[in-house]
């Protein structure tokens, strides 16, 4: 059962993400809230990334130029940025901003409702089955040059828990669409088993934005958690998130375990010009909390040069 103060809190959250969106200058059907805080809403009971939200935007419709990706920041140094930063920092929440063509938009809308906020405004949530058709146009770039097969991966276990959701509220039709989607796309996992990486001194992966830089590392196991750099360092993590903005001003070099050049640390990268080796497979692994590295972006190359 989904506890009513739960669901009010979050209404408030997306009260605020529509003042926001408003303020670029989006209107109700040129973005879409999706992912799984979206099935809540709905009487969906799937696992949550917490305080995680998923917003898809109009391309096109956004006051800023955007560049290549799949999903986008606000430009460094903008008001748009400021703006994007307070609202995380108001609400407690991030959410991802997946770039669609006005086209594909007005497709979407289709697998939307219109949901009643307590403020009297209506959002468009997406449809479960819209979800799962947006997820199966998502896989299709998951491949190493694009957003990563860790990142297909990941969906896979995103749309096996979506499948389990939609079977306990008798959405037989998302149920269907659910499994022909992940006997698809099956090989991605095979496909992960069969690059699996062996530390042998140094750590080899895609460089993003190029330069060289060395510093000591802030280590970030588990996805979503943001700390407090105290120093400007090196961040290892398996993948950003929207809320590690928050923190970019401490950041001079970044280094995950997953994606392609189109994943969010390349998208970061690129966007606030920072120095990043993406899809290493081990470097949350083999690194710790405070060694000292060398970051060469432009090789995608990192060396361990003293252990903490």
């Amino acid at each position: 059962m989904i506890e009513l103060d739960k669901i009010m809190k979050l209404e408030k959250v997306i009260e605020k993400l529509e003042e926001l969106l408003r303020k670029w200058g989006l209107k109700r059907d040129q973005w879409i809230l999706i992912a799984n805080y979206a099935f809540k809403l709905q009487g969906y009971e799937s696992k949550l990334r917490k305080g995680h939200l998923i917003t898809m935007v109009n391309r096109e419709k956004l006051p800023w130029k955007v560049k290549e990706g799949l999903e986008v920041f606000p430009p460094k140094g903008s008001v748009w940025e400021k703006d994007f930063i307070k609202w995380m920092k108001q609400t407690g929440f991030e959410t991802d901003l997946m770039v669609y063509s006005d086209r594909e938009i007005k497709k979407y809308l289709n697998n939307s409702i219109l949901y009643k906020l307590p403020n009297k405004k209506l959002v468009r949530l997406i449809t479960m089955e819209g979800n799962l058709i947006s997820l199966n146009h998502f896989l299709t770039h998951c491949r190493e040059e694009e957003a990563g097969i860790d990142k297909g991966v990941y969906l896979l276990g995103v749309i096996e828990d979506l499948k389990k959701a939609s079977e306990k509220k008798k959405d037989k039709k998302s149920v269907l669409l659910a499994d022909k989607i992940l006997k698809k796309y099956a090989f991605l996992k095979q496909k992960k088993q069969r690059k699996q990486k062996i530390f042998d001194g140094k750590i080899q992966g895609k460089g993003i934005y190029g330069g060289k830089v060395i510093g000591r590392v802030t280590l970030i196991r588990r996805r979503g958690k943001v700390v407090n750099m105290k120093k400007r360092g090196i961040l290892v993590t398996k993948m950003t998130s929207p809320d590690f903005v928050i923190m970019i001003s401490k950041i001079k070099g970044v280094i995950t375990d997953e994606g392609g050049r189109l994943c969010h640390a390349a998208i970061l990268a690129r966007e606030f010009g920072i120095p990043c080796v993406i899809g290493t497979e081990i470097a949350t692994k083999v690194i710790k909390n405070g060694d000292l590295v060398e970051l060469d972006a432009d090789l995608g190359v990192v060396k361990i040069l003293q252990r903490k």
